[in-house]
């Protein structure tokens, strides 16, 4: 009621620009259309009493119709048929009276839906009824014409109420939709409300997960800054120097027996033709000697580099000048000089340093607690990108529907202006 009187207290004094929160705008639309249709409503309600009138005068017609009868015996047949469809007539102008309430309010949409219904009815009445009419109309053309003009009457009156309501269908059209933009409106705000509650507890979320993974960067940080670290750091390298002489070792190995190939190659092949067999324990030396000479390392061989000496020099292995004088002479190096053992010996030290190593480096847990915060760094990671992903559409969503609010905002504004021919500025809360 502070409304109605802040806006229809003066008397006369219409304002040029009208500004409303969108809640009050359904009681002032309200009032408004009561005073801007108000020559409907007096209309419709003339309108429903004439065709009060109408529906009485026309069951007066049709009793008369109802009541009128033929005795002429020239015409029995044809009266018996007519009397039949003269009461097909009657009854369906009953149903239609009968059907035909006529609304208790003055309301426009009373009205429109009172129009369809009853000029329904009327229709499937003539189309249910044409054949009987011309019964009715030859035999009772008197009372005939009294109903049809009575059903005539009803019609036009049904076309009278409407004339001036369709005169204005634009605006009673823009009317409906101001009351469908406002809901729509207030839908949209509820919306923006529940996700902005949303976006709320997805912002606390994303700032609570940047400070657990500001945690997990500092704990990282400490794990790499700590004394173990930096002495696991120190044993890696360790293994790494070793393993790297172990392999310096291996290859000078190689490489000492590398001379020895053809010689070994053709004792293979001649055992394996039969021609001269090998003893097992020279064929377990000859074949580690190629697959893994590193292998043979202190293990006593000078009896199978004998073996090959003497093979080469009966020259059952076939070999030329040049390459048997170099053959031998490499025997001779891995035969006369301790080189194989001192090799040994650097492995076996080596090896040994090498395990004890490694072994104190498993012992630390440090590389452990280092894998193991950064795997929580990257899950919390991937939480962060999720969320991020999840508050950046629901911005996006949040201004889509402000959006929409500007322009349905605009289209009632407009609407109002063209209903009402008033400037109403209409006022509705910013959500931020």
């Amino acid at each position: 009621m502070k409304l109605i009187k802040r806006l229809f207290g003066k008397k006369d004094i219409v304002p040029t620009l009208i500004s409303l929160e969108l809640c009050e705008l359904p009681e002032w639309m309200e009032v408004r259309s009561e005073k801007t249709f108000s020559r409907l409503h007096h209309h419709i309600r003339q309108k429903y009493e004439m065709i009060g009138v109408a529906l009485g005068d026309l069951g007066v017609s049709k009793e008369h119709l109802n009541d009128a009868n033929t005795v002429d015996d020239a015409y029995k047949q044809i009266a018996k048929a007519g009397i039949s469809n003269k009461d097909n007539v009657v009854k369906n102008i009953g149903i239609i009276i009968d059907r035909t309430i006529i609304p208790q309010d003055a309301t426009i949409s009373a009205a429109n839906e009172f129009y369809t219904s009853t000029k329904s009815g009327l229709k499937t009445l003539i189309e249910n009824t044409m054949r009987s009419q011309q019964y009715a109309k030859a035999l009772f053309p008197e009372e005939y014409r009294g109903v049809m003009d009575g059903l005539s009457h009803l019609e036009t009156l049904l076309d009278e109420l409407m004339a001036p309501i369709n005169e204005v269908r634009d605006k009673l059209d823009a009317y409906d939709r101001l009351k469908e933009s406002v809901e729509t409106i207030s839908q949209y705000q509820q919306q923006i409300v529940g996700n902005e509650d949303l976006i709320l507890d997805l912002e606390k979320k994303y700032d609570s997960l940047e400070n657990e993974l500001r945690n997990l960067e500092s704990k990282l940080e400490g794990v790499v800054k700590s004394e173990e670290f930096t002495k696991a750091h120190e044993l890696e390298k360790q293994v790494k120097t070793l393993e790297g002489s172990l392999s310096d070792i291996d290859s000078n190995v190689k490489s000492m027996f590398a001379p020895l190939s053809k010689a070994l190659s053709r004792m293979e092949k001649q055992d394996a033709s039969g021609r001269h067999k090998m003893s097992p324990k020279s064929k377990e030396i000859l074949l580690a000697i190629r697959d893994n000479p590193v292998s043979v390392l202190g293990t006593g061989i000078n009896g199978f580099l004998d073996e090959i000496r003497g093979r080469i020099e009966d020259g059952t292995l076939g070999l030329k000048q040049q390459k048997m004088n170099n053959t031998i002479k490499q025997l001779n190096k891995l035969g006369d000089s301790d080189i194989l053992s001192s090799l040994s010996e650097k492995r076996g030290s080596c090896s040994s340093e090498l395990e004890e190593v490694k072994s104190e480096l498993n012992r630390l847990t440090v590389y452990e607690e280092k894998t193991r915060s950064e795997k929580e760094m990257s899950a919390c990671r991937s939480r962060i990108d999720s969320t991020k992903n999840n508050l950046e559409t629901e911005r996006t969503d949040q201004a889509a529907l402000r959006e929409k609010i500007e322009g349905s905002i605009a289209d009632l504004n407009s609407d109002l202006k063209f209903v009402f021919g008033t400037d109403v500025e209409v006022i509705h809360p910013s959500v931020s």
